[in-house]
């Protein structure tokens, strides 16, 4: 008989032949995201022979990415998968990755997230909270979609730039001439359809699947941020796993990873033809004087945050 995590939590280790785990995400089903929460799911039901399985609800239908974290500090969602800047509003360990121009490729990203002299003090904080980190899925590239094309910096003077609500967003977007104005993702649309806003910043794949052409088809791959995307389990659940339970679940995480990272991949590789297909305007505007632009906000880092964390951060720029 099919038992909830939720249930089993207040009745010690869990002994059930079943074990049904919640893994929520705010993506569509179209979403890499999903891809990574299916490969998650099916993999875990293999190694455990069935003794452990996901239900996974899409589309933001548990809530939004806070929300969801907080969901997951009460243990009434058992994983999720959020933004590193959301999860940078529960552990500073986290902001530096909303540093503008930190990975230069897809594979440098690859490279520092499997890399343990980096990542294992990642999520200390966090697991006091109750959310425990145990794999890192890529978002996609963030780069500007807008009613007008950007050419070179200097398009970007005067904008309203749709940002997430996290500083180093909008410390870069201010260095770079814009006007920052964050909004919730769900807004996105109606905001650029509206013209409440000229344009936003996202990853490109998310620009196609929430379909925001129809609104804006205008891009500027600039890839100033490579989304990083922990995926996260309660610490509550995990808590209540025995050691086989928990090495299946990490297995099944870096499987997930592996293969939503692939999936990522051959999206990307596809872009170009599918912007084609949509007649999105696409420009490639030199970056440099943009990591030029932005290096005020690396040192506002470096102030707030102390040389302690910047050395990870000249570590990862160093790679």
């Amino acid at each position: 008989m099919t038992t909830t995590v939720a249930l089993l939590l207040a009745s010690g280790p869990l002994m059930a032949e079943e074990i049904e785990l919640k893994l929520a995400h705010v993506q569509p089903q179209s979403h890499v995201f999903h891809k990574g929460a299916e490969k998650f799911s099916e993999t875990l039901k293999d190694l455990s022979g069935g003794e452990m399985t996901v239900s996974i609800y899409s589309d933001g239908v548990m809530g939004g990415e806070r929300s969801l974290l907080e969901s997951l500090q009460i243990g009434s969602v058992d994983l999720v998968t959020v933004t590193s800047a959301l999860t940078s509003t529960f552990s500073d360990d986290y902001a530096m990755f909303s540093l503008p121009f930190l990975f230069a490729s897809y594979e440098d990203v690859f490279r520092i997230l499997d890399d343990e002299s980096i990542t294992k003090d990642l999520g200390q904080d966090l697991i006091g909270k109750g959310i425990r980190p145990i794999a890192y899925w890529i978002g996609g590239a963030r780069s500007y979609y807008g009613t007008d094309p950007v050419n070179e910096l200097g398009d970007f003077s005067g904008m309203k730039i749709r940002t997430m609500a996290d500083p180093y967003y909008v410390k870069t977007w201010e260095a770079l001439g814009a006007l920052p104005t964050p909004l919730p993702f769900g807004e996105v649309y109606t905001a650029m359809q509206t013209k409440m806003v000229d344009g936003a910043e996202g990853a490109v794949n998310t620009y196609v699947s929430k379909k925001f052409y129809e609104v804006s088809p205008n891009v500027a791959l600039i890839n100033y941020v490579y989304s990083v995307q922990p995926l996260h389990i309660a610490e509550s659940t995990w808590q209540k796993l025995n050691d086989e339970q928990r090495g299946w679940v990490l297995e099944a995480a870096q499987a997930s990873a592996d293969h939503e990272r692939k999936m990522l991949m051959e999206v990307d590789d596809a872009l170009r033809e599918t912007l084609d297909e949509h007649n999105v305007k696409v420009t490639e505007p030199d970056i440099e004087p943009m990591r030029k632009a932005v290096e005020p906000v690396y040192a506002d880092f470096r102030e707030q945050y102390g040389d302690e964390v910047y050395t990870l951060v000249e570590k990862i720029l160093a790679q």
